[in-house]
């Protein structure tokens, strides 16, 4: 299940309580939910699909309302009919992008430019729409953000950032190119890529910095916003340090492929690259190939591990409700990594009939690294009135796999 800052709502309300530490609670059992799970499935292919939008009503209602705080549990309002009609919209919107896309090439092309030109205008409103539709103690979370603030986080900013580091990158290799010496252009390659790593990392930590700041600093329970002050370097560090993790496997997945990498800039050199002679070389290091990409995928395991823990702590650790309330995290890595893992293989083991327990199982390890601060009777929350009508926002960052927030 992907990881959701609004999805676990570690808020808090008027209610009487000592102060301390109260955690978040996930009272889900995966055999329960199992059945939920099952009966979602097959009235969604006995429907064609249609039925898939109360499905993620069924599902969301179930994990929100498992959830507790302080006595208290979380709820989902969200209806059926508003999420099939955003999806209905964003299937019959993709189906025109690829009759486009069949008939001029060029109108597709300029489709799919409006819709990243709508991107962060979309993902502004799938977080407000889902904001909305969460609710604790009877008071609703909201989410206001200005568009421009928007493009720049999500848009402008970004693709300034990886243009200006690809410049740099390429005028350093056309200068490493210029040399008529070996060594020197040796020495030009280890130097682009040894400021490659750190160019790299500030790059990904300051794009998700931006991110994480645009969604929590927007976001609002009843009338009372969150305030976190998120450093760039945290998340600078935070990238360079999962880099570092990943460097040695990249490496030790390049000396796997050694052989395959030799040969074939040998056939290159004498002009013996043929598609037949491809495929054979293929054939004969397959082994290699396959060890490669178990490597690369402990790796990036790893390293992703790291930095999803590092940063959900540190974002959950630098956020207060009404300057007294404060969130905590304590996730930590191996356990984390070993949850990834033992939740794949019973995945792929049960031929995806565990998906259910995979879920529980994470929802329940994140409610307990999960913790609010302070005391609750001090709040003085105030319900707002504003209400969203349509989920096709959430629909088409669903149906584009970019998730619905952090």
């Amino acid at each position: 299940m992907t990881y959701s800052f609004q999805d676990e709502r570690i808020m808090t309300s008027n209610t009487s309580q000592p102060l301390g530490l109260h955690r978040i609670k996930f009272h889900g059992k995966g055999g329960e939910y199992f059945a939920i799970w099952l009966v979602n499935a097959l009235l969604t292919i006995v429907t064609l699909g249609i039925y898939s939008a109360w499905a993620t009503v069924r599902r969301r209602r179930y994990f929100y309302g498992n959830t507790e705080l302080d006595g208290d549990r979380f709820d989902y309002h969200a209806q059926p009919l508003q999420i099939l009609k955003g999806r209905l919209l964003v299937i019959g919107g993709l189906i025109v992008f690829y009759i486009l896309l069949a008939v001029t090439p060029l109108l597709g092309l300029l489709a799919l430019l409006v819709l990243l030109a709508l991107l962060p205008w979309i993902v502004i409103r799938s977080w407000r729409y889902n904001a909305i539709m969460s609710s604790y103690r009877g008071v609703r979370f909201n989410y206001v953000c200005r568009t421009g603030r928007a493009y720049w986080a999500l848009l402008f900013c970004p693709l300034l950032l990886i243009i200006g580091l690809y410049v740099a990158l390429i005028i350093l290799l056309s200068i490493g190119s210029g040399f008529d010496s070996i060594n020197a252009i040796g020495l030009m390659l280890v130097l682009t890529l040894l400021l490659a790593v750190p160019a790299f990392a500030a790059v990904n930590g300051i794009i998700s910095a931006l991110q994480h700041d645009l969604y929590v600093n927007n976001l609002f329970f009843g009338n009372t916003p969150f305030i976190a002050e998120l450093k760039k370097s945290a998340f600078i560090k935070f990238a360079l340090i999962g880099l570092l993790i990943f460097l040695p496997f990249m490496l030790a997945a390049l000396v796997c492929m050694g052989s395959f990498i030799l040969s074939l800039y040998q056939m290159v050199l004498m002009g013996m690259l043929t598609d037949e002679t491809a495929d054979l070389l293929v054939l004969e290091n397959i082994g290699s190939l396959l060890l490669m990409m178990v490597v690369l995928l402990i790796g990036a395991l790893i390293a992703g591990s790291y930095q999803v823990v590092a940063q959900r702590n540190y974002l959950f650790n630098q956020a207060t409700l009404n300057g007294n309330v404060k969130l905590h995290s304590s996730m930590q890595t191996l356990p984390y990594m070993g949850l990834l893992i033992t939740n794949t293989l019973i995945t792929l083991f049960s031929l995806g009939f565990a998906v259910p327990v995979a879920e529980v199982r994470h929802a329940r390890y994140l409610a307990e690294c999960t913790a609010v601060e302070g005391d609750l009777a001090l709040l003085d929350i105030a319900a707002h009135q504003e209400t969203a009508n349509s989920a096709v926002a959430e629909e088409a960052l669903q149906a584009l796999d970019l998730g619905g927030s952090f």
